[in-house]
């Protein structure tokens, strides 16, 4: 199975969540607590909560660059509960989850990684992350065989700006089932949707391979 592009998900999912919901929160607040300084107030409070969990998570990242060391993979189990206890007000709370779910995975424990996916998708309203998070079970299920399964939850994502990811995902299932052309399929309109920006070898060699066999 391709892997996504981690980084730039979390952080396109991290602008979209703080763009939806940072501006909305923060003018709720401002009207209930009222007054100039006890805005002020709760400002530099808000300030250093989101200054805190940044910091927090930030140091999980760099566990997570080195994942193959036990220390590494305990490091970011401890940060991503500490965020999720304090600070689950916050998208890093979210992310760490995504990290959690990572280091389970990754040593076979697939069960625990979709419970890790799937408690962090209930956790937020942000369509941007839940995208993220079903795309990122659904290769879970697929690692476990469960193609049907994974399909219906691909099948069940409509957010245009995850197409391609999606399509090369389903043509890995459908491959991975021996239905060559519907994988054919889905790679050339995963192929199709690509960004014009982005290039994307290891997908032109899945639809070539296809399309020359």
């Amino acid at each position: 199975m391709s892997e996504l592009r981690t980084e730039e998900e979390q952080i396109e999912a991290f602008k979209n969540w703080w763009k939806k919901n940072g501006t909305s929160l923060v003018l709720a607040v401002a009207v209930g607590v009222g007054g100039y300084f006890g805005w002020q107030a709760w400002q530099t409070s808000q300030a250093n909560h989101m200054a805190e969990a940044s910091s927090l998570y930030q140091s999980m990242m760099q566990s997570a660059a080195d994942l193959s060391k036990e220390e590494n993979q305990k490091s970011v189990r401890f940060v991503a509960k500490q965020l999720a206890d304090d600070y689950a007000d916050t998208g890093y709370a979210m992310f760490a989850q995504l990290l959690t779910a990572r280091v389970d995975a990754q040593n076979g424990d697939y069960d625990a990684a979709l419970d890790a996916l799937r408690s962090a998708k209930a956790a937020t309203e942000d369509t941007t992350f839940k995208v993220i998070a079903d795309i990122r079970i659904a290769r879970l299920l697929a690692e476990q065989k469960n193609y049907g399964e994974a399909l219906a939850v691909l099948g069940s994502i409509n957010n245009a700006e995850f197409t391609s990811s999606v399509e090369e995902l389903k043509g890995d299932i459908l491959l991975a089932q021996g239905k060559r052309d519907d994988a054919r399929a889905a790679y050339e309109k995963a192929t199709s949707n690509l960004n014009g920006s982005v290039n994307h070898p290891l997908l032109d060699i899945k639809l070539k391979d296809l399309v020359n066999s």
